[in-house]
């Protein structure tokens, strides 16, 4: 599924003026929402808006906070079936390293799965019918 330009420019247009040395990663964003692009790729374009503004900026990039927090969840698998999806909050972390650490360390430490090997991955929610 496509989204709108107009929703997706009016969520990337306020961060243009003020990270503008952050131009490609705003403009690789707004392709990859667009055309629904991998989403761990959109996840690595927030936190690099992220870290460019300094942590600060908060409320310009909350529509976008917002946006992937609404369409985009974690998947974990393992041997090819699906477990559970974890909601997707992008709030408490300051980096992508940091984010993908603390779920990593939810799924081993909260839940009990007798599997070795479990995968996760940012994939984008279904849409109910």
């Amino acid at each position: 599924m496509q989204h709108s330009y107009e929703e997706i420019d009016h969520i990337l247009r306020p961060l243009a003026p003020v990270l503008a040395r952050e131009a490609d990663a705003i403009l690789d964003l707004r392709e990859l929402l667009m055309n629904q692009g991998h989403p761990g790729k959109c996840v690595r374009c927030f936190f690099r808006l992220f870290e460019a503004a300094g942590g600060k900026m908060q409320s310009q990039l909350a529509p976008l906070q917002a946006w992937l927090e609404k369409h985009v969840e974690i998947s974990v698998r393992s041997e090819g079936d699906e477990l559970e999806t974890l909601p997707f909050a992008l709030g408490k972390d300051d980096d992508l390293e940091s984010f993908c650490l603390r779920s990593i360390q939810q799924i081993r430490m909260d839940r009990g799965y007798q599997s070795n090997r479990l995968q996760l991955a940012f994939r984008y929610k279904a849409i109910a019918a």
